[in-house]
């Protein structure tokens, strides 16, 4: 989470709030699949597959256009 937080600048006291707010969401998920063994620890943690994970991911943000 700290790496998270330095990219991304946010005040670890904001987290609760932009919990709600869908691009928080969204760049926390991406953040998460972007790292591999990150995703993988996360998924682990949650009891949950790492494709589920990437899953709501792709819902949440929508189809990718090219």
């Amino acid at each position: 989470m700290g790496r998270f937080l330095a990219l991304t600048g946010v005040d670890p006291g904001d987290i609760r709030a932009l919990m709600g707010e869908e691009g928080f969401q969204i760049a926390l998920l991406a953040h998460i699949c972007g790292d591999e063994p990150l995703l993988i620890d996360f998924a682990s943690g949650e009891n949950i597959s790492p494709e589920s994970v990437v899953a709501a991911l792709a819902a949440l943000s929508g189809p990718i256009m090219d």
